[in-house]
């Protein structure tokens, strides 16, 4: 707000002798004033920055866009011929279950069989971390996850 009063008080200061010096010289004062108000706005149009400087430089360079959707992907993350369930739907479903693990105030990595068992159902430990998946494991899993949480133990926690 200084700033702007400081302006406008140089340009009084400025201006009106510049006007009453052109007025000398034969201009008509309107005129005058009114080229000294053109000047003005153009110098301060001209403080203005134009571009968006705030971000990082250089631009960090465009996302790869995967085309299709996650559900294509998903739908063919289970081999229909085998029943072995793919890496990318093997993650989102381990992802899920560690966060119900952690709801319930076990370390996701760190929890025993028992715990995890006791928490998504028998087979969930050796189905989540063993080689393969299958779609029954799967389904057991999802419908474990689809469910409301268990309170937690507090002998657990």
């Amino acid at each position: 707000m200084r700033r702007w009063i400081l302006l406008v008080v140089l340009w009084v200061v400025i201006g009106v002798p510049l006007a009453l010096l052109l007025d000398f010289l034969g201009v008509p004062l309107p005129f005058g004033i009114a080229w000294i108000l053109v000047f003005a706005a153009a110098l301060l149009i001209a403080q203005q920055s134009f571009l968006d400087e705030s971000g990082p430089w250089p631009p960090p360079p465009p996302e790869q866009v995967q085309r299709g959707s996650d559900v294509s992907r998903l739908a063919w993350a289970v081999d229909s011929r085998t029943g072995e369930v793919g890496p990318t739907l093997r993650r989102r479903v381990s992802a899920l279950a560690d966060r119900r693990l952690q709801q319930h105030g076990l370390s996701p990595g760190q929890a025993g069989a028992a715990d995890v068992d006791a928490i998504l159902g028998p087979g969930a430990h050796a189905a989540l971390h063993g080689a393969r998946m299958r779609t029954s494991d799967l389904a057991r899993i999802l419908r474990a996850l689809e469910g409301p949480p268990a309170p937690s133990n507090p002998e657990r926690a």
